[in-house]
């Protein structure tokens, strides 16, 4: 009787990053099927024709954040393995994509072998986290939803960010969906998506955000 082929779905809008994350693959798993997503279409095509059993997932994707992606492919499949990667671990983001159904979180400035390791616990059906993951879900537990800071810009898809700083600038929803010739509805709808991720509740309060993160000059 043969055995089963590991599949496994690796998504990052970089290819260099792909590229390290399916070594690190073959490191451990030499025989496993490896595909690349490099967006979250491209991602949900092929869950949909290869239905992985693990998918290393990157936080910060273009158009569609991770933990949003990982929300939806939970709603469709309840079995395949979740390992979200990122470039850092912030409390919120740790925290979010736990509850959107990851079965782990590691950040990119592990090794392979961790990464190996990593990957074993999640198909075993266990949660692995990282010590950089660790510490941030520490200092989310320890603080109380009132006092928790806004998360960093990786949650904002690229359009959301890019809204947020037409916003920050000043400009009014009519400006910015003529600048970036979408309808007026659809801004906000973004900017209604943005105040919630990052718990503000006022242009004013964007403005701050976007100037404390680099994102617009003071």
């Amino acid at each position: 009787m043969s055995r089963k082929v590991l599949r496994i779905l690796v998504v990052d809008d970089h290819p260099l990053v792909r590229e390290g994350l399916r070594t690190a693959i073959r490191a451990t798993f030499a025989t496993a099927l490896v595909e690349e997503a490099g967006s979250a279409p491209q991602a949900l095509a092929s869950i949909s024709a290869g239905h992985p059993d693990l998918i290393l997932l990157d936080v910060n994707l273009p158009g569609e954040n991770g933990i949003d992606l990982a929300r939806r492919i939970r709603t469709t499949d309840k079995r395949v393995k979740l390992l979200m990667v990122a470039g850092e671990a912030d409390p919120w983001s740790v925290k979010e994509a736990l509850e959107a159904g990851a079965s782990g979180f590691v950040t990119k400035t592990r090794s392979a072998d961790f990464l190996g390791q990593a990957m074993n616990t999640v198909l075993e059906g266990e949660t692995v986290l990282c010590s950089d993951a660790q510490a941030a879900l520490q200092r989310a537990e320890l603080r109380s939803e009132a006092a928790t800071e806004p998360p960093g810009p990786a949650v904002l898809s690229e359009r959301e960010r890019e809204i947020l700083r037409h916003l920050a600038h000043g400009d009014n929803t009519k400006t910015v969906a003529r600048s970036l010739q979408i309808s007026p509805k659809t801004v906000e709808t973004h900017r209604q998506h943005i105040m919630r991720k990052l718990g503000v509740n006022s242009v004013a309060a964007l403005t701050r955000y976007a100037v404390r993160h680099g994102l617009i000059q003071a």
